[in-house]
């Protein structure tokens, strides 16, 4: 006579493609990996910058050049950071995930257009130009987190869907919750539209990204765990009865 488990066989093989799909898509802990470079970028912009001005309204020139120098530069390698995000991603995806395998999710193919080459570019000059404003409109400065929503949202739903088969759902989070952040400064909630600051600045930056890739990741725990159950032959369930 045939137990439950061996009546619901084909059900459950019919069940892991699903569950694969929802694993291969959620492992992000490279993207918690890649933010933490971007923090590196976005400590040497900041950083710099704040020097600069102070340097600048101390009388220090040169030295105020010099830094204002250094935050350009570091703009840039953020530029660079974000044009190879796609590929470094995949990088650290199979090496963090190494001992669990290959997982590949679905992908629909297309090669790249030249709108999707402009773009990280276009990305990179709004932060350039965001960053200059915030030195010279005290307006921008106020109003910052907003500023950078009105590109960064836009952007991070294009990387989204420029990934098609291999996007995370999870990672929506980020511009979602960017865009909330924004709206609620605009409102003037507290501590929403607080005084520029480092928390500001690294909160919806860097803060919401891990967030996102924080629950992604889970996610694919519960996947991969739900897999490896539907996996398991009917032998494996008795002798483990």
């Amino acid at each position: 006579m045939k137990t439950k488990l061996e009546d619901d066989a084909p059900d459950r093989v019919r069940e892991i493609p699903k569950w694969a799909s929802r694993y291969a898509h959620n492992r992000a802990l490279s993207v918690l990996a890649f933010l933490g470079l971007n923090l590196l970028a976005i400590a040497g912009i900041c950083g710099s910058s704040i020097l600069a001005g102070r340097e600048g309204q101390a009388g220090h020139k040169a030295a105020a050049l010099a830094l204002c120098a250094m935050s350009l530069a570091a703009c840039v390698a953020w530029i660079w950071l974000v044009l190879v995000g796609l590929r470094l991603g995949r990088a650290l995806s199979d090496r963090l995930y190494d001992a669990e395998g290959i997982a590949i999710a679905a992908t629909k193919p297309g090669g790249r257009s030249r709108v999707g080459r402009v773009i990280p570019f276009a990305f990179g000059l709004c932060v350039i130009l965001s960053v200059a404003a915030g030195f010279v409109f005290e307006a921008a400065s106020r109003y910052l987190v907003p500023i950078m929503a009105a590109y960064s949202v836009p952007f991070l739903l294009y990387i989204w869907v420029r990934q098609g088969g291999m996007a995370a759902p999870f990672m929506l989070l980020w511009p979602g919750l960017l865009a909330i952040h924004a709206v609620l400064a605009i409102a003037g909630v507290h501590p929403f539209s607080g005084e520029p600051s480092a928390l500001t600045i690294l909160v919806p930056t860097v803060g919401y990204g891990a967030i996102a890739a924080v629950a992604s990741h889970l996610y694919s725990r519960v996947a991969l765990r739900r897999v490896r159950s539907l996996a398991r032959s009917p032998e494996d369930g008795k002798k483990g009865g």
